[in-house]
């Protein structure tokens, strides 16, 4: 699914096969020299990739993006592609994950640790408001 998403930024902006091709991985995926490329010539122009998402965005359906990009979530156990990535950051990453969550309790997909997104997190989020206000008290 995130094909599509690949496909649309490498013919807009004559990306190579291979950056197309690290645009289909995780960041977890990638080894050193893919790395080397990606913040090399991908990541500095991640700015234009969105701003040219946003309007083709514009001119279709935001919910249709969502599902693209939830489902191609799912196909991977909940872990982004790059290509994922810059979709979310133009769609709203909350939407999608919202969408994963409620698709993947329906069908009874099991996601990869970590991409619960909610329980671990909001946890670690309440721990640290929790220390910081104590901290905070305390210093006064």
């Amino acid at each position: 699914m995130s094909r599509e998403f690949a496909g649309l930024i490498a013919g807009q902006f004559g990306l190579l096969a291979e950056e197309k091709r690290l645009l289909l991985k995780t960041t977890r995926e990638l080894n050193r020299g893919e790395r080397k490329i990606f913040f090399q010539k991908i990541k500095p122009r991640e700015k234009e990739f969105k701003n040219y998402l946003r309007l083709k965005l514009a001119a279709e359906d935001e919910a249709k993006w969502v599902e693209i990009t939830a489902r191609s979530l799912l196909e991977k156990g909940g872990e982004p592609d790059l290509a994922d990535r810059l979709v979310m950051d133009v769609v709203g990453r909350l939407k999608v994950y919202r969408y994963v969550r409620v698709k993947s309790e329906e069908e009874g997909i099991r996601l990869k640790p970590l991409t619960n997104f909610g329980g671990l997190t909001m946890v670690l989020f309440l721990v640290m408001l929790v220390t910081a206000l104590v901290l905070y008290l305390t210093g006064r």
